[in-house]
C-alpha cells in the first residue's frame, strides 16, 4: 500500500469520525435547546424577550 493511499484511508477514518462527533452534537444541542424552551416557561418569558436574552447573551437563537 503507498503513501497516497494510506493517507486516503486516514481521511475517510478521520471524515468518517468527524460526522459521528456532528450527529452527537446536533442530538446535544437539540436536548439543551428543549431545556432552554422549558427554562423560558418557567421564567414567564415570551419568545421575543427570551430571543433578546439569547442575543444579549451572544447564543444562537433558533
Amino acid at each position: 500500500m503507498s503513501d497516497h493511499e494510506r493517507a486516503i484511508i486516514g481521511l475517510k477514518r478521520e471524515l468518517k469520525s468527524t460526522r459521528q462527533e456532528v450527529r452527537e452534537l446536533k442530538s446535544q444541542n437539540g436536548r439543551w435547546y428543549a431545556v432552554a424552551q422549558t427554562l423560558r416557561k418557567l421564567a414567564g418569558l415570551d419568545e421575543a424577550k427570551f430571543k433578546n436574552l439569547l442575543q444579549a447573551e451572544s447564543l444562537p437563537c433558533e
